[in-house]
C-alpha cells in the first residue's frame, strides 16, 4: 500500500513541475461509480431453491495523465470491492481491493509513430477481441508493448503489440508458469477509412500462446509375497506393502499457441449504419488438441425518426459437437471470445460471459437480436433490447454414464430496458431492468433438472461520476 502511494507522490511532483515549463498539461481525474445490484438468476439460472438477493459494488479510481508533445504517461490507482467486505474501524485493508489499473508511457519518435509501454487498456472496433471489460469493478489492462503508428492524410492508423509473462520473483521463461494467463502474445491491427469516414474497414490478427500446465500422476503401491521354505516344504510366508507413490510431470517446454484472424466492415451513411465482423481460430488447444473455430455477426440500424433508432442483429459462435465424441479427442471447435467485452454482446445477465471468454470448450452460440433506442432528451435515452438464443447443435454433454444427450436447440430469450440520464458531462446514471425466459435446455446447460429452471431477474441502479480535480495551463 505504502508502495504506491510512493509511486503516485513521485508521479504527482514529477509532472507538476514539468508542466510548467514545458509545452505539456498534467491532470488529476478520478472515477466513483457505485452500483447497488438485484440478482435473481444473474450469471447463471437457478430453481425453487434459489433467493434472489441485493448487493452493492463499488469502484473509485485516481488517474494521473501527462500530456507533452513527446511524451505521454497515465498512472491510475484503483480500489473495486464490494460494500461491507473491509471492516468499518480498522488502519488496514484486510483484502487486496487496491491495485495500480494502469502504468504506462507513450513515446513519439515522429508525428506518425510512437512507442507505448507498461500495463494499458486495450480497445480496437466494437471490443469483441479486445476490450476493456468496464462492466466488470476490476476492468481488464494488459502488461505490454506497442507500436503505433498513423498516416492522417491516408486515413490510416495501425498497432503492433507483444507480451511476455512471467511469474514472481523472475524465473527462466520456460519455467512453469501457473497464472491462468497467456504466457505470450502478440497481435497486429490495421484499419483504413473511405469516402470521408463513411466506409471504416479494419483487420486484426492475435496469437496467444499457453504453457501446458504440470500433471500430478499417482503410483499405485504394491503388495509383495515371499514364501518361506526349508529346502522340500513350505513353512511360511510374510507380506511387504509398498505405498502409493506421486509424481509430477513438468511440461515447462511445451507451448500451445492459438491464432485468431479476421476484421470489421462498417458503413455509415446518413441514417443507416451496417457493421459486420468475422474471425477464425486456429493452432492449438492449450492442452494440445487442434483448434478449428469461427465467428460470424453483424447489425443494421436505421434512425426512423431523430429520437427512434431501430436495430436488428445476429451472431453465431462455433462449438464443439458433443455428440461426435471422436472428433472431440483431437480437435477443439469453440470459438474463444479472447479478451473481449461480452457484457456488451451476449445480454445484460451475463448468462453467457463465463460460457464464452477465453475458453473454447462451449457447445457454441447463435444469438439472434433487436434493439430500439429512444433519445428522450439530450441527456435522457431508453434502451430496450430482445434476445433469442440456441445452439447450432441439438447435443450437450450428459452427466450420467451417457457420454451425450439429445436436445432443443432453442435456450431461450433475454428482454433487457435500460435507462440512461446524464446531467453533466461527467455525471451518469444508468438503471436497468433484465428478465431471461429459459428453456429446459437452457436448465440443463446450467447444471439443473430439466424444467426446473425459473425465470431470471437482474435489476441495477449504477452512478459514475468522473470529477476533474486538476488541471494545467498547456504553455
Amino acid at each position: 500500500m505504502r508502495t504506491i502511494f510512493t509511486k503516485v507522490f513521485c508521479l504527482l511532483i514529477f509532472a507538476i513541475v514539468t508542466a510548467g515549463t514545458v509545452n505539456a498539461q498534467f491532470t488529476i481525474s478520478g472515477e466513483f461509480r457505485p452500483r447497488a445490484e438485484y440478482r435473481n438468476g444473474y450469471q447463471k439460472i437457478g430453481d425453487s431453491s434459489m433467493t434472489g438477493y441485493g448487493t452493492i459494488l463499488g469502484r473509485s479510481r485516481l488517474i494521473f495523465d501527462y500530456n507533452g508533445e513527446k511524451f505521454q504517461t497515465r498512472f491510475s490507482v484503483q480500489q473495486a470491492f464490494v460494500y461491507g467486505e473491509q471492516p468499518y474501524s480498522s488502519d488496514t485493508i484486510t483484502k487486496n481491493t487496491i491495485n495500480i489499473y494502469e502504468a504506462w508511457f507513450r513515446y513519439n519518435f515522429t508525428k506518425n509513430f510512437a512507442i507505448r509501454a507498461g500495463r494499458m487498456g486495450l480497445t480496437y472496433d466494437d471490443m469483441r477481441i479486445f476490450g476493456l471489460s468496464n462492466w466488470k469493478q476490476w476492468g481488464a489492462t494488459h502488461d505490454i508493448v506497442n507500436l503505433e503508428w498513423n498516416v492522417p492524410r491516408a486515413n490510416y492508423v495501425g498497432d503492433y503489440g507483444f507480451a511476455i509473462n512471467n511469474t514472481a520473483p523472475a524465473t527462466p521463461y520456460l519455467a512453469n508458469y501457473t497464472i491462468k494467463n497467456y504466457k505470450y502474445m502478440s497481435y497486429l491491427y490495421d484499419q483504413k477509412k473511405f469516402f470521408k469516414d463513411k466506409l471504416i474497414i479494419s483487420l486484426l490478427g492475435v496469437v496467444d500462446a499457453y504453457q501446458e500446465a504440470n500433471t500430478t500422476y499417482t503410483i499405485p503401491g504394491k503388495t509383495v509375497i515371499t514364501w518361506v521354505t526349508n529346502g522340500k516344504d513350505t513353512v511360511g510366508s510374510f507380506t511387504t506393502k509398498t505405498p502409493a507413490t506421486t509424481g509430477t510431470a513438468t511440461h515447462d517446454l511445451t507451448i500451445y499457441a492459438r491464432g485468431t484472424a479476421g476484421g470489421t466492415v462498417g458503413f455509415y451513411w446518413n441514417n443507416l449504419s451496417i457493421f459486420a465482423n468475422g474471425f477464425y481460430q486456429t493452432g492449438h488447444y492449450k492442452d494440445g488438441r487442434k483448434l478449428s473455430a469461427y465467428f460470424l455477426g453483424g447489425w443494421v440500424s436505421y434512425k426512423v425518426v431523430k429520437p427512434l433508432t431501430l436495430l436488428v442483429g445476429w451472431e453465431e459462435l462455433s462449438g464443439n459437437n458433443a455428440s461426435d465424441t471422436t472428433e472431440a479427442k483431437k480437435a477443439v471447435h469453440g470459438f474463444a471470445t479472447l479478451f473481449g467485452t461480452n457484457h456488451s454482446f451476449y445480454g445484460y445477465m451475463d448468462l453467457y460471459q463465463t460460457y464464452l471468454g477465453q475458453d473454447a470448450l462451449h457447445n457454441g452460440l447463435i444469438d439472434l437480436y433487436g434493439r430500439a433506442t429512444i433519445n428522450i432528451s439530450q441527456k435522457t435515452s431508453l434502451e430496450a433490447t430482445y434476445r433469442w438464443f440456441s445452439l447450432p447443435y441439438g447435443y450437450l454433454p450428459a452427466s450420467t454414464k451417457l457420454k451425450y444427450q439429445a436436445v432443443k436447440k432453442d435456450l431461450g430469450s433475454e428482454a433487457d430496458l435500460m435507462f440512461i440520464y446524464k446531467p453533466t458531462s461527467n455525471l451518469e446514471l444508468n438503471a436497468a431492468y433484465c428478465l431471461y425466459m429459459p428453456t429446459d435446455t437452457k436448465d440443463i446447460l446450467d447444471g439443473l433438472k430439466a424444467g426446473t429452471g425459473r425465470l431470471g431477474q437482474y435489476a441495477y441502479l449504477m452512478i459514475t461520476y468522473k470529477p476533474t480535480f486538476f488541471t494545467s495551463e498547456k504553455k
